[in-house]
């Protein structure tokens, strides 16, 4: 087997667990491939092919290689992922394109229906961001770079993708304007932001038709999907004036509390009851790079940077609805960043001491478990100890 690397745009190499299945994860760079997350012992070893990952030296833990799609291909600075929550479709993934088009691909045996259908907006441009709804799986929203006669946020009704041409138009670089057909068009079920690009988007889990755009140099805005309307931009339900409008995620333990961050080192959080502006913020070395709740422990959000320690689990202290007095927002602020714990530092590889920490996805069932990849394409997984700093994985793993 292979130590876990991509030899070709290492630096762009991005790692996902899956959310449907625990023992299951992906990497992507300009293809995705599926593996599954094995333990073995020393005589297990020589099955392994040259497909497979091994995951770190000494480890006892592998990616046995599973599918890939080479089908599907982008220009990896634009190119996003995202794979969909859905217990029939285990395997099922939606690819953000150079030219804005959004094509579906399935790396699974379930439910073929739907692989290798696209959904293509009016103008070509960079898609930025995508989310799959959670409550509702056929729906996925799209961010895209700005254009002047078309939208930059798109909800998309997959049961209505299209499938005519896809193999010519998956296999180029598309950046034209496509022969966007009646069936496209009655595929999208939401649109919105004519002349602005939205840098990204999260769907509230306890809110199915509600989402949060970073729109603009600095718009936060929460819109009503079913409030679109035939002749007019749809108006959001909230809108917040800030520059924090990158890498936005919803606290699946309190959906109204979201996390984003804005070009620097300063994480801003918000309270959606009142959304006027950040309830507190904290900083930390180098430019933020990435965030993410873990789904195994309430209030905990990973960190990642450009700098060392690259890697942060910052315990937000839960709070109560703060009264309707701006006083009260500040006595809050001081109160939550008195009590906010930095506990897992990451550890630098001494093998690798110059190799940056890019990517990092958490496991959504096991406490403290992640796969990371650093800026020479390695991929390794983690532990992350309460009371000790961020460490290999050696411990056996039960899905």
């Amino acid at each position: 087997p292979r130590i876990a690397e991509e030899s070709d745009m290492s630096s762009k190499l991005e790692v996902l667990w899956s959310p449907n299945r625990g023992e299951h994860f992906a990497t992507y760079t300009s293809e995705v491939k599926l593996y599954c997350y094995t333990r073995l012992q020393e005589e297990q070893r020589e099955d392994l092919g040259t497909a497979d990952l091994q995951l770190s030296a000494g480890s006892e833990f592998y990616g046995r290689f599973i599918a890939g799609s080479n089908d599907v291909h982008c220009m990896p600075q634009y190119q996003c992922v995202a794979w969909q929550t859905n217990a029939a479709r285990q395997h099922f993934f939606a690819v953000g394109q150079s030219s804005g088009k959004v094509v579906l691909t399935n790396l699974g045996l379930d439910d073929p229906s739907l692989s290798n259908h696209y959904l293509a907006p009016k103008s070509g441009r960079p898609c930025t961001c995508l989310a799959w709804n959670s409550n509702e799986n056929n729906l996925v929203a799209v961010g895209l770079e700005k254009a002047r006669n078309d939208s930059s946020l798109i909800v998309w009704d997959i049961t209505r993708a299209s499938s005519e041409h896809v193999a010519e138009k998956t296999n180029r670089f598309w950046f034209g304007p496509d022969i966007v057909t009646a069936g496209e068009e009655s595929a999208k079920q939401f649109e919105v932001g004519h002349t602005e690009q939205t840098s990204s988007l999260a769907w509230f889990p306890n809110q199915p038709c509600c989402l949060l755009a970073g729109m603009g140099s600095r718009f936060l805005r929460i819109f009503d999907i079913r409030e679109q309307s035939v002749t007019t931009q749809p108006q959001p339900r909230e809108v917040a004036n800030h520059k924090a409008i990158f890498g936005i995620c919803v606290d699946p333990s309190s959906p109204h509390r979201v996390a984003t961050y804005a070009d620097g080192g300063t994480v801003y959080m918000w309270d959606t009851r009142q959304f006027v502006k950040p309830v507190y913020s904290f900083s930390r070395n180098g430019s933020i790079a990435r965030l993410s709740w873990l789904n195994t422990r309430p209030g905990c959000l990973s960190v990642l940077t450009s700098e060392p320690p690259y890697l942060h689990l910052v315990d937000v202290p839960s709070y109560t609805q703060p009264t309707n007095t701006q006083a009260d927002v500040g006595e809050l602020y001081e109160h939550l960043t008195q009590h906010m714990s930095d506990r897992c530092p990451y550890i630098i590889s001494k093998s690798a001491p110059h190799a940056r920490l890019t990517g990092v996805s958490w496991h959504r069932q096991l406490d403290n478990l992640a796969l990371v990849v650093n800026s020479e394409g390695v991929v390794r997984d983690l532990r992350a100890s309460d009371k000790m700093p961020l460490v290999i994985a050696h411990a056996p793993c039960n899905f």
